[in-house]
């Protein structure tokens, strides 16, 4: 995983610790948002967060789909590669 993806990965993690009230560095990667105690409505404001980062509004069903930090990341990123510009990839600190 380059820099920037895992950037990237770093600023869902961060997204999901606040909406889910837990420290990132509880937050696994690899586990499903409503495993890791999220619900429907909390999805919503994950959802919100996320379009944020992304500078792009995401179909809730894109955002099920992709349902893992990892998934996000991997979706964000590839979004940003087909775009050709590196703008989800920056850290937006």
């Amino acid at each position: 995983m380059g820099t920037a993806t895992h950037d990237l990965q770093e600023q869902i993690r961060l997204i999901w610790a606040e909406v889910l009230d837990q420290d990132p560095e509880d937050v696994p990667v690899d586990e499903n948002f409503f495993e890791a105690g999220g619900d429907s409505l909390l999805f919503i404001v994950l959802l919100e967060r996320v379009n944020r980062l992304a500078g792009r509004e995401i179909e809730a069903a894109e955002l099920f789909d992709h349902a893992t930090v990892e998934a996000q990341t991997e979706f964000l990123a590839g979004d940003a590669a087909d775009e050709g510009s590196g703008r989800l990839l920056s850290s937006g600190r």
